[in-house]
């Protein structure tokens, strides 16, 4: 991707306010030139992904084992088998706090000993807060003991601050600038003319960077991502739902700015009702578009130019479990790391991909 000169205001420290904590600090850089390059509705093409089923979302099921160790099958495609890696803690009041509840976890990124964890608590709309997991400490804990670990302050465990997180289903680790970056987009994912993505001090864990832009196409509105995901160069990803279609978006973070293409090829068929999540396997060099019960993925290297995806690249999975997937992360071997609620936990599967 070629990068033109963009023209770049920047309003640094500005603060960003909650009504919980006082203040979080960070700086703001608003890009004013257009963020998206370019493209007719004649340039795109339809790949019909047949293998794929929409999956709608019904009640949400609970656990079977909130206790203990949870398995997860895949019923139809790809199989799949899912295991309770981590039980996460449950606490309406992690610290004694009850704006620190953990029972809605929505994202999680894994950067080299840390797991980091985003929670939103549906009492704070928009609002929300990480938990820095040291991973050799969940390791060494029992279930029991790991669900019950914040109900005061634990060794190998941080909670950060409140600030704003929209939705909150971004959050994801940028292995080439050793970084977190999420989406400050809207809880109730509405459109807007601008788009904010802000980077996440994985010490701190609160914003210390964001990057305010806009993304105009031929005049209309490009509306920015839900989830996020970065491959092993630093490139983001993102997907969405137009007309029926599954668009996915490819951008680079500058220091500065954002450059984003619409990759050519959109997908006929979701998985979804919910667009859950992306995930990239650095072991197979794979993107996976997730919802509820259903996961479609495909090759990444297939999207660039004009596109290259044929029927068969995609691979489809889907599961019975009636849990809500709410993240999707890779480790280094290549094992899914799948995020589901109700308990919270974090289930790893049996194969690597």
């Amino acid at each position: 991707m070629k990068f033109g000169k963009l023209s770049v205001g920047i309003a640094t420290a500005i603060l960003l306010s909650t009504s919980f904590v006082g203040t979080v600090d960070a700086s703001m850089i608003v890009q004013h030139s257009n963020a998206i390059s370019q493209y007719s509705g004649s340039s795109l093409r339809i790949l019909n992904n047949s293998k794929v089923q929409f999956v709608k979302a019904g009640n949400y099921g609970w656990s079977k084992n909130p206790s203990g160790r949870e398995t997860i099958k895949s019923v139809r495609g790809t199989k799949w088998t899912l295991k309770t890696k981590y039980l996460l803690p449950a606490t309406h009041m992690a610290l004694g706090k009850s704006s620190r509840d953990v029972t809605n976890p929505q994202a999680a990124a894994l950067a080299g000993k840390y797991l980091f964890v985003l929670y939103a608590p549906h009492q704070f709309h928009g609002k929300g807060f990480i938990v820095r997991y040291n991973k050799s400490t969940l390791d060494h804990m029992s279930l029991s003991k790991a669900q019950n670990s914040l109900n005061k302050k634990t060794a190998g465990m941080k909670v950060g601050p409140m600030f704003d997180v929209g939705h909150g289903q971004s959050l994801a680790y940028n292995k080439k600038q050793h970084s977190i970056w999420m989406w400050r987009d809207r809880a109730d994912m509405k459109p807007t003319a601008w788009s904010t993505i802000q980077r996440i001090s994985m010490s701190s864990l609160k914003p210390n960077k964001a990057i305010k832009f806009h993304m105009n196409n031929r005049g209309a509105m490009v509306p920015a991502g839900h989830d996020l995901t970065f491959d092993n160069s630093g490139n983001a990803y993102w997907w969405g739902i137009s007309s029926g279609h599954v668009k996915i978006y490819k951008g680079r973070l500058g220091s500065h700015s954002i450059r984003v293409r619409l990759a050519k090829q959109m997908l006929r068929k979701q998985t979804g009702t919910h667009q859950q999540a992306m995930g990239y396997n650095p072991h197979n060099g794979r993107l996976y578009l997730v919802s509820d019960d259903s996961i479609q993925t495909l090759p990444a290297r297939k999207l660039n130019g004009r596109g290259s995806l044929r029927p068969s690249d995609i691979k489809y999975t889907r599961f019975n479990s009636h849990r809500e997937f709410e993240s999707m992360i890779f480790d280094s071997t290549g094992h899914a790391m799948l995020l589901s609620n109700r308990n919270p936990e974090l289930l790893r599967s049996t194969t690597r991909y």
